[in-house]
């Protein structure tokens, strides 16, 4: 069967079959695809509505965002390496285009939801993906550095105070816009690689160039840490605030437990 309607149609169709009780996976499946248009008698205020995409499709989003893949290891090191120069030159433009570049939101938001839809294993690959992009941004920060040199002139590092109140808008706005298909996700993930990238390119700078005093290195360190749990878990706020259903998901989890692992 092929049906061809607006988002909010697809949501009710698709989580009705999703928590019915003979829906399974093993015997059927489910598609969607993007419509760039739709004429008929309906009035475009309707099907065009973009809020909300069925928590499926944000579930198998993630998912496919967090592989661990050879482009992704390259993308990571390119948005690093560039992040790395930006900073050391204190060039705002540098820094917004490495941000683009970065793999840090939509694995954060893929902790956050796999541990919300009970697939434990998307929780622990979008942690296997966070480490690898942070692990990325220490070698670029100081591969960068043994090339450019120091000093670095970007000094602008938040403190743990504002980075949790930055990180606390960032999270819940990441939560909303995981479903909304008209949220233009890729503005709220420069906010994001910014607020994550920053400390790991520094680390790397320091290997090389050396620590400061102790109480500056523990401060941006500790700010990394705020940032990565607040975004995290404050993503679970922007869920609650769409009134996401987790039975919508989880049916199709469970039926999937143990695949794959």
């Amino acid at each position: 069967m092929s049906a061809e309607t607006s988002t909010p149609k697809a949501k009710k169709f698709a989580d009705s079959v999703l928590t019915s009780s003979w829906f399974d996976s093993a015997q059927c499946s489910i598609s969607s695809r993007e419509l760039r248009a739709i004429v008929n008698d309906a009035h475009p205020r309707d099907i065009t509505r973009p809020m909300l995409e069925p928590p499926i499709n944000a579930f198998e989003d993630l998912w496919q965002l967090s592989h661990i893949t050879i482009s992704y290891v390259a993308r990571a090191l390119a948005g690093a390496i560039l992040l790395a120069y930006g900073m050391l030159e204190n060039n705002p433009i540098t820094i917004v285009v490495a941000a683009l570049f970065l793999p840090f939101l939509s694995q954060a938001v893929a902790v956050s939801f796999g541990a919300w839809a009970g697939d434990l294993g998307l929780a622990r690959q979008g942690m296997k993906a966070l480490v690898v992009s942070t692990i990325a941004s220490v070698l670029g920060g100081a591969v960068v550095t043994l090339v450019h040199g120091p000093p670095m002139l970007f000094h602008s590092f938040a403190s743990p105070l504002p980075s949790f109140a930055l990180s606390v808008v960032i999270g819940v706005t990441a939560g909303i816009l995981t479903e909304d298909d008209a949220g233009r996700r890729y503005l709220i993930g420069v906010a994001a690689a910014v607020q994550y990238g920053v400390f790991p390119v520094w680390f790397g700078f320091c290997l090389i160039a050396g620590f400061p005093e102790r109480a500056i290195t523990v401060a941006r360190l500790g700010a990394f840490a705020v940032n990565v749990v607040t975004i995290t878990g404050f993503a679970l706020v922007g869920y609650l605030l769409l009134d996401i259903k987790r039975k919508d998901v989880r049916g199709f989890v469970r039926q999937h437990s143990g695949k794959g692992e």
